[in-house]
């Protein structure tokens, strides 16, 4: 499968996250975590795709079921997340939902 358009390019923001998500990811079962982006970081990586940072995946029992439809900042951070053995495994527990909306900011719900 070739890459797609911008693969890869918000890697290194979800890496940067990448421990801050574990946690929230495990307090999913409690309450909806809520992890706030800021622009600029984003901006850093593309400055052009206002749009581009919106998305929501749903995740059941560690399987992303709509990321390939997804924009690419949206793929990258299912690449980290299936990246880290200890995330993936407690993924594997949990339908959650992750989203992003214009206000950057990063929501995981329990569904």
């Amino acid at each position: 499968m070739s890459m797609m358009k911008d693969e890869g390019k918000y890697l290194h923001l979800w890496m940067k996250y990448a421990a801050a998500i574990r946690i929230l990811v495990k307090k999913t079962d409690i309450e909806s975590q809520k992890l706030q982006l800021y622009k600029h970081e984003i901006d850093n990586y593309s400055p052009k795709a206002n749009s581009g940072h919106l998305f929501t995946l749903e995740l059941v029992n560690g399987k992303f079921i709509n990321s390939l439809k997804s924009p690419a900042i949206a793929r990258d951070l299912v690449q980290v997340l299936d990246s880290n053995t200890i995330t993936k495994n407690l993924l594997k527990e949990r339908t959650i939902k992750i989203s992003m909306g214009k206000t950057f900011e990063l929501q995981l719900e329990k569904i």
